[in-house]
């Protein structure tokens, strides 16, 4: 029997996460969770929202993890915060991304399609790595970041909690669009 899930969200990044999580089979999806959609209304291949926002804490009965599909690091930093107090987060790793032996992957955070995490890189908790993202050898990545489709992150560089970067932009050790903190 496989782990239950939830997917907290239900908007376009939910459903890439959704779409994720069936091309791995590692997890049962049990359903959505989200602030303005109906409980009951189907969200994608069958699977709908299952509580309203403000019954987070009946997720327990649901669903043994949860994954955050909401873009925004604001919300989806109060909501990982939130409920990691009584339901265990996960990562997922869509299977066409790369991901280095020795790089570590904290929890809550997605890597989708084609994304590529190289060498001794660190990506903190809440973070999501969005489609065709290159992230080069011994760079660290904050908390509750968005590193936006087609980003590609230079070697050894440091990008902060909750920066999002901009799409297909190019970020380096060097770049003044760089936060320099660490996490």
């Amino acid at each position: 029997m496989k782990p239950k899930i939830v997917i907290i969200g239900a908007g376009g990044h939910a459903k890439v996460i959704c779409d994720a999580i069936l091309a791995k089979s590692d997890f049962e999806i049990v359903g959505f969770v989200d602030s303005t959609i109906p409980v009951g209304t189907v969200i994608m291949n069958n699977f709908k929202v299952i509580i309203e926002q403000n019954e987070l804490t009946n997720l327990k009965k649901h669903a043994d993890f949860f994954i955050i599909g909401i873009g925004n690091n604001k919300i989806r930093e109060e909501l990982y915060n939130k409920l990691k107090s009584f339901l265990k987060p996960t990562s997922i790793i869509h299977p066409t991304a790369f991901i280095a032996s020795n790089a570590i992957i904290n929890s809550g955070t997605v890597c989708l399609a084609n994304s590529i995490i190289s060498a001794n890189c660190t990506i903190g908790e809440n973070t999501i790595i969005n489609a065709g993202s290159i992230i080069d050898h011994e760079s660290i990545i904050g908390n509750n970041v968005h590193i936006s489709i087609g980003t590609l992150v230079g070697s050894n560089s440091i990008i902060g909690n909750n920066i999002t970067t901009k799409i297909g932009q190019v970020y380096n050790s060097f770049s003044k669009a760089v936060k320099q903190t660490y996490y």
